[in-house]
């Protein structure tokens, strides 16, 4: 696992948001620490033990407070096809993405565009995607795996597929995070 030096602004950067936390409560409670896969370019993931608590069948997360009080969950839509689409172009996604990329592909559903796109965007190949989403318990078939790459290459002719494009996106989710955190740190607002 890679590690920074002590004096790397990545660590002066945690070290600042962990010495404000450390004055809070919540459930779960630990230091936020900054992961890559292998090196600064792979990965570059924030992590706290909160992301633990279970909340798709149970909500307790979004049901846990900090300092007492009620808190609030973010999340972005289709988030790296957005990043990717605005890095690289500058272009909005618009409205519906997914839905959008279903309705050229033959009608196929969010939930499957989505982990087309989740796949396809992290593979390093086509030829690995292909075989990642062959093998997914999704069912994706030839056909509509083709559908889904050509629906895709209409709508967003610029997006980047099967570039390992996803391992650059979470990098890039990390540090738009970590300065939400250093943000929330200034105006003392306890973010995870």
């Amino acid at each position: 696992n890679f590690k920074f030096p002590e004096a790397h602004p990545e660590v002066i950067d945690l070290t600042e948001i962990n010495e404000f936390l450390k004055g809070h409560m919540w459930a779960f409670k630990g230091p936020v620490a900054l992961r890559y896969k292998n090196t600064p370019f792979q990965g570059g993931r924030l992590y706290t033990p909160f992301q633990n608590l279970p909340d798709r069948k149970s909500r307790v997360r979004i049901n846990t407070r900090i300092n007492d009080q009620p808190i609030a969950e973010v999340d972005f839509s289709c988030n790296h096809l957005r990043l990717n689409l605005a890095y690289q172009d500058g272009i909005d996604a618009g409205e519906t993405p997914y839905e959008d990329i279903g309705e050229l592909a033959g009608g196929l559903s969010r939930d499957s565009v989505k982990g087309f796109i989740t796949v396809a965007m992290g593979a390093s190949t086509k030829n690995k995607a292909i075989r990642a989403l062959n093998g997914s318990n999704h069912g994706y078939g030839h056909k509509a795996v083709g559908a889904l790459i050509e629906a895709t290459n209409k709508r967003f002719p610029t997006l980047e597929l099967f570039s390992g494009w996803g391992l650059f996106a979470q990098n890039l989710e990390g540090q738009i995070l970590k300065d939400v955190l250093l943000e929330g740190v200034k105006k003392d607002i306890v973010c995870l």
